[in-house]
């Protein structure tokens, strides 16, 4: 038999924001928080803590404010936790089970400022489970897409914008327009043989480094070489 909710009975309030990436930018935070500060104005709550998470996917349940929002809502017990929407406290049904069984059995109800779901009526436990599967269902899909574009970028050597020690970029307007493509740098790419020779024939990965930072040659970020960096590139792909 469910454990009946009990809720706590105060006008306390925590608040939890997320972005996923830095594309989206940091104002996509101060977003939230300007819309969760009017909610709880308009319903007389009074927000005692914040939490955020910035550029960290909602597939993981590894986030820092994510976590001691968790870890602390059972001792702070607030009436409630404000979130802009349902995907910013996760796009994993299974996380998401088990993070709103902990902020339930706190005694807090979940406000969702730009989400219908709202009180115990039978629609909005329905309506909450679809968008919870919505978001779910976006994160794969956008996976499975860029898995596919990595795919056909590799399949035709276009550049994807990561610089690779021994190759350079040139145009590719049969691919559309700004693409390109990798080629082979004639500068740098006989440095990248001369790794592989002399690994193979048992030269030790610190003595390479070495010898190419003596050189003067760089990786390409443009650092120095380490075994590490050496061991990205000796490494099957």
């Amino acid at each position: 038999m469910a454990k009946k909710f009990v809720p706590n009975n105060n006008d306390f309030a925590i608040a939890y924001y997320r972005f996923s990436s830095h594309a989206q930018s940091d104002a996509s935070i101060q977003q939230q928080r300007d819309a969760t500060q009017k909610y709880a104005a308009g319903h007389g709550l009074q927000i005692i803590k914040e939490y955020k998470d910035e550029a960290i996917s909602g597939t993981t349940d590894q986030r820092p404010g994510f976590q001691l929002m968790l870890a602390e809502i059972g001792k702070i017990k607030p009436g409630a936790l404000i979130i802009w929407k349902t995907d910013r406290l996760g796009r994993d049904r299974y996380d998401l089970a088990i993070a709103k069984k902990y902020i339930r059995d706190a005694g807090c109800t979940i406000h969702y400022i730009a989400e219908p779901i709202s009180g115990d009526a039978p629609e909005s436990a329905l309506m909450e489970g679809v968008l919870e599967s919505m978001a779910e269902y976006y994160s794969r899909q956008l996976r499975t897409n860029i898995k596919r574009g990595h795919l056909y970028n590799a399949q035709n050597c276009l550049y994807n914008g990561h610089k690779t020690l021994s190759y350079a970029a040139e145009p590719a307007p049969e691919f559309g327009k700004d693409r390109q493509r990798y080629v082979i740098d004639p500068v740098t790419a006989p440095f990248v043989r001369k790794i592989f020779e002399d690994y193979a024939a048992g030269k030790p990965m610190v003595d390479i480094a070495k010898e190419l930072n003596d050189l003067g040659i760089r990786t390409g970020r443009g650092k120095l070489f380490t075994v590490n960096s050496l061991a990205g590139i000796l490494e099957p792909v």
